[in-house]
């Protein structure tokens, strides 16, 4: 299984949360069930976080001048071994925190605050060279 294809494109992960907030919203207090391997909320973030910059980068990756998929696979498998995880527990602590309105909204504020921090600190960096 450690061979699974390691990424999500973009639309995968929206199609993903999506899904789990519509199934949220119909049943706003009850989450489903905590997975075993459960990634941490604060970690998920960062990982939601930079997830989206990967994303970013194979945007703007030029199609001619690589093949997106394994420079997708590599980005993403270079990211969850940096964290210790697999794809799987990627997908359902995602799949977890999202299951209730509140949390997704939470998780998904907070990584878009981590992502805003991270290119504000990347345009202070370029303007000081």
């Amino acid at each position: 299984m450690r061979n699974k294809l390691y990424t999500l494109s973009g639309i995968t992960l929206a199609l993903l949360l999506i899904a789990a907030l519509l199934s949220g919203c119909n049943s706003k207090k009850q989450m489903m069930d905590k997975p075993d391997n459960l990634i941490n909320r604060i970690t998920l973030v960062n990982i939601l976080a930079e997830s989206y910059l990967i994303e970013s980068t194979l945007q703007m990756t030029s199609p001619d001048s690589i093949n997106k998929e394994e420079l997708a696979r590599q980005y993403y498998k270079d990211l969850f071994d940096r964290y210790h995880i697999t794809n799987e527990q990627f997908e359902s602590s995602v799949a977890y925190y999202v299951s209730e309105e509140k949390s997704a909204e939470k998780l998904l504020n907070d990584a878009a605050t981590l992502i805003v921090s991270k290119k504000t600190e990347m345009l202070a960096s370029e303007m000081e060279d």
